[in-house]
């Protein structure tokens, strides 16, 4: 009885063991290092424990790492992992480089992958020369935040009763608070290069940075009007200084309106303040763009990767879209796999109009060769054109030289 039930042990073990080798193991890199990073582990372990066919293993970085360490590694043909997430805006560059293989349709189609599965407004732009090179796991930038206790106690809500907030109600809605006593700021200058570029979107058909491809274009004039707006704000006294901490300004009910990205919802929500959400503030309502960005699944060039870790891959990537309510509700985020605006739980959640498909338009994700020379150069103007260190057309100017330096160095 006892060698019989040893037997059975040793049997079970083997197929166990047999089991865990045929599973297919993929390393997958990401650049989310915060909280987002243990949401997005929890989602890869509830991956792995979903089925036994595939096994993911997560290795989370900073975007700078990132980008430093997979060219090398692509580079020398060693470590190279399976999967990464990386921001849509350097896919042009790293397919430029040939650092990226575009996905098989047929074979991720095997998965359950179809374009038509996912936000399309973030598919097309991973989509260069008719090749699929990267899969949205989600869409994400710069909208608004109003506190609406503020609102209420001043009677600001016919504001935003059509969903919007135009700069001439930021002054607005300001000097109605302020006649009533409201001591605080109406609006921020945060994160500038992620503001500028959706007020930008809004005044540049098809938001583009470039006529031929290579060399920065941008629409001067265009420019100029969103910086002379941001200065004429602030000049006016309608948002911080640069020395203000903005962000505890809003939490601490010291500012009405606030531009910010999603992904700060979980600290609002732990700061108690009572919020809504809306569109990056706009020039017109019938034209309200915010800018955005997307992280997507991409696989860097592998001679040696085989099509079943591909399909592995592609299983992978199917299961954290289909499964991304959790990438919404604890990270922020707004999931581009399209079956979540059928889950109530995220179609109540403030975020969710980014995903509506009616509203595609509204999402400026831009898509330049040289995006990060271009992102770069405006950030290092940041406060320098409003408080008058340096004049907006030589602002402009700088940036455009800086950038035309970069290409012309490479």
């Amino acid at each position: 009885m006892k060698k019989t039930l040893a037997l059975v042990l040793s049997l079970v073990m083997l197929l166990t063991a047999a089991t865990a080798m045929a599973a297919t193991e993929i390393d997958y890199w990401s650049v989310f290092t915060g909280g987002d990073g243990k949401v997005m582990q929890g989602m890869v372990d509830a991956f792995n424990a979903s089925q036994d066919e595939v096994v993911v293993n997560h290795t989370p970085m900073t975007a700078d790492d990132l980008y430093q360490k997979v060219p090398l590694a692509v580079q020398t043909g060693s470590g190279i992992p399976d999967v990464c997430v990386v921001h849509i805006e350097r896919i042009p560059n790293f397919v430029n480089q040939e650092l990226l293989y575009s996905y098989d349709m047929d074979l991720v189609a095997e998965a359950g992958i179809k374009a038509e599965n996912y936000n399309q407004a973030a598919w097309v732009k991973s989509t260069i020369d008719d090749e699929q090179y990267g899969i949205p796991l989600d869409v994400h930038g710069y909208v608004t935040y109003i506190n609406k206790d503020l609102f209420d106690k001043y009677d600001l809500n016919e504001f935003v009763a059509d969903g919007y907030i135009t700069f001439d109600e930021i002054r607005a809605l300001g000097d109605k608070a302020k006649a009533q006593g409201f001591e605080g700021k109406v609006f921020n200058l945060g994160w500038q290069r992620a503001q500028l570029l959706g007020y930008y979107a809004q005044l540049v058909e098809g938001h583009k940075l470039t006529d031929d491809g290579e060399a920065l274009a941008l629409d001067k004039e265009a420019l100029k009007k969103v910086y002379e707006t941001m200065k004429a704000l602030y000049e006016d006294g309608y948002t911080s200084s640069k020395t203000d901490d903005y962000s505890s300004m809003f939490y601490g009910g010291e500012m009405l309106v606030w531009s910010e990205g999603i992904w700060m919802k979980a600290a609002v929500v732990d700061a108690g303040v009572n919020f809504e959400m809306y569109p990056a503030v706009c020039f017109d309502p019938a034209n309200a763009k915010s800018w955005m960005s997307s992280h997507n699944f991409v696989q860097f060039a592998d001679e040696d990767r085989t099509e079943e870790e591909d399909l592995a891959v592609a299983k992978f990537v199917n299961f954290m879209g289909e499964n991304s309510l959790v990438w919404a509700k604890d990270a922020g985020q707004v999931p581009a796999h399209v079956s979540l605006n059928e889950v109530a739980e995220f179609s109540s959640m403030p975020q969710a109009f980014l995903a509506d498909p009616a509203r595609e338009d509204e999402l400026a994700i831009y898509y330049y060769l040289h995006w990060g020379l271009f992102d770069t150069a405006i950030s290092r103007v940041n406060w320098d054109f409003v408080d008058g260190t340096i004049a907006i057309d030589d602002a402009i100017a700088q940036i455009e030289k800086e950038v035309a330096d970069a290409i012309a160095a490479q």
